[in-house]
């Protein structure tokens, strides 16, 4: 039995280092972060992992919701697929010219602007991050700079655009 165990902590002694990395102690190093993991070659990881509770809670009820309602036109149809990627929203990638902006900060808040061009498209996303257990997560996502500008809680949860 403790050999076992022993095995157990063995095998898990390397991911330690991967759990930790997953804290982020300034707003700007998450957002830096998240943009890391489009660069060529990267392996893309699950954008939700970044979400704070309260934004896990809104794309898990449109996940629901989805579930529920298979019917076009609905109004508890989410409008954003819950698996939607807000921090890319294209459905293929080349980055360029990508800027991370300096966090405002405010009583645990924090908003960071990012622009990029995904091939010779412009984008601009304000980021909402809030502190929550001493590290930073992703509050939502608003697109400002696309011809359609969106907020990710507010799209996942109804079609702003048919109120």
């Amino acid at each position: 039995m403790k050999s076992a165990i022993l095995a157990l902590v063995l095998l898990a002694m390397p991911l330690a280092p991967a759990l930790a990395a997953e804290t982020y102690s300034d707003p700007k190093a998450l957002v830096q972060a998240i943009y890391d993991g489009y660069r060529p070659g990267a392996p893309h990881g699950d954008p939700t992992v970044h979400y704070s509770a309260r934004l896990k809670g809104i794309a898990q009820l449109a996940e629901e919701n989805a579930h529920f309602t298979k019917t076009a036109g609905s109004e508890l149809d989410p409008v954003a697929d819950p698996t939607f990627n807000p921090f890319l929203p294209d459905a293929s990638a080349l980055l360029f010219d990508l800027s991370v902006g300096e966090p405002a900060r405010l009583d645990g808040r924090a908003v960071v602007t990012v622009t990029y061009h995904n091939f010779d498209q412009p984008r601009l996303l304000a980021i909402s991050l809030v502190e929550e257990d001493g590290s930073w997560k992703v509050d939502d996502v608003a697109s400002m700079g696309s011809d359609v500008p969106w907020l990710l809680s507010w799209a996942l949860a109804a079609d702003p655009y048919a109120m």
